[in-house]
């Protein structure tokens, strides 16, 4: 496991476990896979948590205090912090310090990308609790702590998505052919992010993304080609979705991505751009030769009371109407009464 980490360093600063309550359990002590396991868990909660935990500050900083005593309080509110009541307090706590502060000495954690990671996680949250103090004092947001913070947070979360790949290349829930996780994987992450949207009241969608007469491809070109074709698309699509979605490859030339905390419109912007980068990204074949690629994609929303398999298959349908109406195209699956928001072409 230390060789795929190793080639991600950073500073060596460690967070401390002072004023956190309910601490989590240390990682087993020799048992690998478990811990291994444990650690994945541990990194998905984190991601979790902290968009949450974003939204939550960046609510705060745009609806005032008043127009929301009334209401329910939402929730991706954090837990209180047993500090106090002050804003920057409450939003400073959460569980993946403290996880971190239990389970720094491990040795499977002595790592240096994970001890990026909590550098990271340490200065996400002095960002944002400078940019509280300032708002709570004077009532107005500060651009450049904003920006830090938001830099901050993209850091987090790409950091986390490459730990987890470190890790499950390690446990072959990578496909070797294009680095994206395999179906295997696939299946029980979207039943997580599927409990998760329910647990959080959350919106979250995926997509079926088919490459565009891929069969010619292979037929004209040749195989090889054909994974080269395959590799460059995983590859935009990788470092072109935001830093918290997940790419899978589904099966020959189709790929599906996991949309958390997006709603179908937000969902169908991020794969119109998708569309648009593939489209004006030629692959350049083994002979030299620039080979234009499009792909047609299919949306659906992640429901908390369709299974797995009926909600692909809704994204499977919109993937479809893609194809019929001329391919290269993004289309949102529709209920039959409507009340799915769905976008034709955008």
């Amino acid at each position: 496991m230390a060789a795929p980490m190793d080639e991600m360093t950073n500073r060596d600063d460690d967070t401390s476990a002072e004023g956190y309550t309910d601490m989590p359990e240390s990682i087993a002590v020799g048992n690998f896979v478990d811990a291994e396991r444990q650690i994945l868990a541990e990194l998905e909660t984190a991601l979790s948590e902290h968009i949450a935990l974003v939204l939550d500050w960046n609510r705060h900083l745009l609806v005032k205090e008043e127009e929301t005593s009334d209401k329910k309080t939402p929730a991706t509110t954090a837990p209180p912090h047993t500090h106090g009541a002050h804003t920057a307090n409450k939003h400073d706590y959460c569980n993946f310090g403290a996880w971190y502060a239990l389970n720094q000495h491990n040795r499977l954690m002595d790592q240096p990308a994970i001890k990026s990671l909590a550098t990271t996680h340490q200065q996400l949250h002095a960002a944002a609790r400078r940019l509280l103090e300032h708002f709570d004092h004077d009532g107005t947001v500060d651009a450049a702590e904003y920006d830090a913070m938001a830099l901050r947070a993209e850091s987090f979360f790409a950091q986390i998505r490459r730990l987890e790949r470190a890790f499950r290349t390690a446990r072959s829930d990578v496909d070797p052919l294009t680095g994206t996780y395999n179906r295997q994987t696939m299946l029980s992450d979207l039943e997580i992010e599927r409990e998760r949207a329910t647990r959080t009241r959350s919106s979250a969608a995926i997509a079926l993304v088919d490459l565009d007469f891929f069969k010619a491809v292979n037929d004209t070109h040749g195989h090889q080609n054909g994974d080269l074709v395959l590799q460059a698309i995983a590859g935009i699509l990788q470092s072109h979705v935001r830093p918290f979605d997940k790419v899978y490859r589904y099966g020959g030339e189709e790929f599906l991505i996991c949309l958390p905390n997006a709603d179908m419109r937000q969902a169908a912007h991020v794969l119109e751009r998708l569309r648009r980068v593939i489209e004006a990204s030629p692959v350049t074949l083994r002979n030299g030769t620039p080979l234009p690629v499009t792909a047609s994609i299919g949306a659906a929303p992640i429901l908390h009371d369709k299974q797995i398999g009926q909600i692909i298959e809704k994204a499977d349908r919109a993937l479809y109407a893609a194809k019929e109406s001329g391919r290269n195209r993004v289309r949102v699956w529709r209920s039959p009464d409507g009340a799915d928001t769905a976008k034709k072409k955008l």
